[in-house]
């Protein structure tokens, strides 16, 4: 592992990945034991009391309060042998271990890692700092079995203000907070409960109590699509969990309050077929997994599936049936950092005259997505598949693995990458950056992918997909998503598409979407971040082409990779309505909640007051407010510190939308200058 980090070819990201990874298993198996959900039920009680005094993270705990600890390593070698056996398909029947299988206990989690021993003195260190707190009280246990969804949203947004630090030859590795965090660039706010369950009740209990009127009220709930388009460590997407988990429990024992079982039960089914999460964040996505698989643990089960309801990418960049049917835009070639304008032109008036000539001398294609073949309904057979076994899970896993790899998802995904890429192609005189994508190729790569396949295209194509994380709902969701085929109108004109989201919750980024100079240069130049104004710290930035090429030329890509996102969300039509102006992520995902959800579906999100006040998104409240989609707003001013890191004076509201006809005929509904959820519930304090 030291050589491959010397040499550059684990970098210091991945490795301190792999290390999260490790705090993520030591995370879920403290809250597995202390809610006696970890071993299996049909263990005698001697193999569980061989598991708890000898292995369990338990005994950890109470060595880490009484011992310091030496330089040997068993004690992690009996904690890794739990880690391997929890992930293997056979369990370990001897210590009472399941097969809980996942790639969170799997190899392939932490590689580097397999090989690597930790001493007893920094295993115990370690727990002491995952299982104590110290505070005005002193030094107390961390409560892991009332650990709630909100902790752990905590815990997410602590670890995004820490940048990994790498010493090699002093083998040494800290985490250091800076100025310009993750947290701050990704503009993550971990949201209170009560906002949270504020916004359940205005978005996601009507649409509940629909699907209570159906005949099978219980397959009603477990078709509900609830999706959270920045999922961040799930927090909105438990606690939807928990709000559907309650009432089919209800539905299927006939009890008001239901038995703690048939609960535990109903959430790990409402899981498994109704919650969908998005973030472009790695770690976030696996995070949000071990939330969910850990609200989810029955004892003796292996981890549900998740890979296919939770998913990587940027939410805001792909493309849709509808912008792909009409073609590359010639505003696709306006010039971004490190292009030539007198090149982005040429491209600009050549794919003006193959749009035209296109039009002239070609019939539509047969529709791409038809492709796709049976690919929603391989999903909806993967559904059938239970989980309740580890067999199960890898079927589900396999059958996963097989549909993403079929030639009819890989080459619609080649298509939209496409055209996705056309807009942050590299357009310069240059033989490393051959020609563009225009409308005549990108129409050949419709009516036959293997015209790019295996060519310097393709793999140029691929590089930019993994670059801006490019996302296609309708591809990566086609069981919430269906396109019309032939003459079928959609139902969403705009995006083409038919379906969509029952429920679209979350609270998305608040981040403007150019790059700011501070917040990149923060940890890696002080002198640069700390500038006392834009001519200086210019100054000092181009001085780094002759200082340090390498930080030099890693700002100038950044750079163009953020001006890429800007050209895409301004000159796409993706974002016809908040594309403009001085763009900020929190608009545009409101945009796109709007756009995700079905014609009978709700959105409930925390953003920004100026959704509904700033010049740059008036087009947008125009149309929902014209279109009666609006069902209620609800301003808050930040005074009493609701979100502790962002500052006093700021207003953000809890937008409610929704399609549905019968609730946009009642009259919306708003308050402002609230300063906590409480003062809804006050007489007078709601407008008509």
């Amino acid at each position: 592992m030291i050589a491959r980090l010397r040499t550059g070819t684990l970098s210091t990201q991945d490795y301190y990945r792999q290390l999260l990874r490790l705090v993520y298993r030591l995370l879920f198996l403290f809250v597995a034991e202390d809610c006696d959900l970890l071993l299996r039920p049909d263990a005698d009680a001697q193999t569980r009391e061989r598991y708890e005094r000898f292995y369990s993270l338990s005994r950890l705990r109470l060595l880490a309060e009484k011992r310091v600890g030496t330089r040997h390593a068993d004690l992690y070698h009996g904690l890794r042998l739990v880690m391997e056996k929890l992930g293997s398909d056979a369990g370990c029947p001897e210590l009472a271990l399941p097969a809980l299988g996942s790639f969170l206990f799997s190899r392939e989690a932490s590689p580097d890692l397999e090989a690597c021993d930790i001493a007893n003195a920094y295993l115990l260190d370690a727990v002491r700092a995952l299982a104590f707190i110290n505070d005005r009280h002193g030094r107390r246990l961390v409560d892991y079995k009332n650990l709630r969804s909100e902790e752990l949203g905590s815990v997410y947004e602590a670890l995004l203000e820490l940048l990994p630090d790498v010493h090699i030859e002093a083998l040494q590795f800290e985490l250091k907070t800076v100025s310009g965090s993750e947290r701050k660039s990704t503009g993550s706010y971990y949201t209170p409960e009560s906002l949270v369950q504020c916004l359940l009740d205005s978005a996601l209990e009507p649409v509940m109590a629909e699907a209570l009127k159906q005949l099978d009220a219980a397959q009603a709930i477990l078709r509900l699509k609830v999706c959270d388009p920045a999922c961040g460590s799930g927090h909105f997407l438990i606690a939807a969990a928990h709000r559907l988990a309650k009432h089919l429990a209800s539905v299927r024992t006939g009890d008001d309050e239901p038995a703690p079982e048939a609960v535990r039960t109903a959430l790990r089914d409402v899981i498994g077929h109704c919650i969908y999460g998005v973030d472009i964040n790695p770690m976030a996505v696996e995070l949000c997994k071990v939330s969910l698989w850990m609200e989810a643990l029955e004892p003796g089960k292996p981890l549900s599936f998740l890979d296919h309801r939770i998913q990587c990418g940027n939410s805001l960049i792909g493309a849709t049936p509808a912008l792909l049917k009409d073609g590359i835009p010639d505003d696709a070639f306006k010039p971004i950092e490190g292009d030539d304008r007198t090149v982005c032109s040429e491209y600009r008036k050549h794919n003006k005259q193959e749009r035209e000539g296109q039009q002239r001398l070609f019939a539509h294609a047969p529709e791409p997505w038809a492709r796709l073949g049976n690919l929603a309904t391989g999903l909806l057979q993967l559904e059938e598949i239970s989980d309740d076994s580890i067999a199960g899970v890898r079927r589900k896993q396999e059958r996963w693995e097989q549909l993403v790899r079929s030639q009819g998802y890989i080459y619609s995904r080649l298509w939209a990458d496409a055209w996705c890429a056309a807009f942050v192609w590299k357009k310069v005189r240059d033989r490393s950056h051959p020609y563009s994508i225009t409308e005549e190729l990108f129409r050949k790569i419709e009516r036959n992918p293997f015209h790019v396949v295996n060519t310097w295209h393709e793999q140029e194509i691929r590089r930019l997909a993994e670059q801006y994380q490019f996302f296609h709902w309708h591809l990566a969701f086609p069981d919430v998503f269906r396109v019309p085929v032939s003459d079928e109108e959609p139902e969403n004109e705009q995006a083409g598409w038919d379906g969509g989201f029952d429920v679209v919750l979350g609270n998305p980024p608040w981040e403007r979407v150019k790059l700011q100079e501070q917040e990149w240069f923060a940890g890696k130049r002080s002198d640069i971040t700390d500038a006392p104004n834009a001519t200086e710290r210019h100054y000092l930035i181009e001085s780094l082409k002759h200082e340090d090429p390498h930080l030099f030329y890693a700002w100038i890509n950044a750079k163009r990779t953020a001006e890429g996102r800007s050209h895409y969300v301004r000159d796409s039509e993706y974002f016809p309505l908040c594309g403009r102006g001085d763009v900020n992520t929190y608009a545009l995902f409101t945009e796109l909640n709007l756009t995700i959800t079905s014609v009978y579906g709700s959105v409930g999100c925390v953003v920004p007051t100026g959704i509904a006040t700033d010049n740059t998104t008036r087009y947008f409240f125009d149309h929902i407010l014209n279109g009666e989609s609006i069902v209620s707003l609800f301003d808050f001013s930040n005074d009493e510190g609701l979100f502790p890191t962002v500052r006093g004076h700021q207003h953000f509201c809890l937008l409610t939308l929704s399609h549905d006809r019968k609730r946009r005929s009642a009259i919306p509904e708003f308050a402002f200058f609230l300063t906590n959820p409480n003062m809804l519930t006050e007489p007078g304090v709601c407008l008509d």
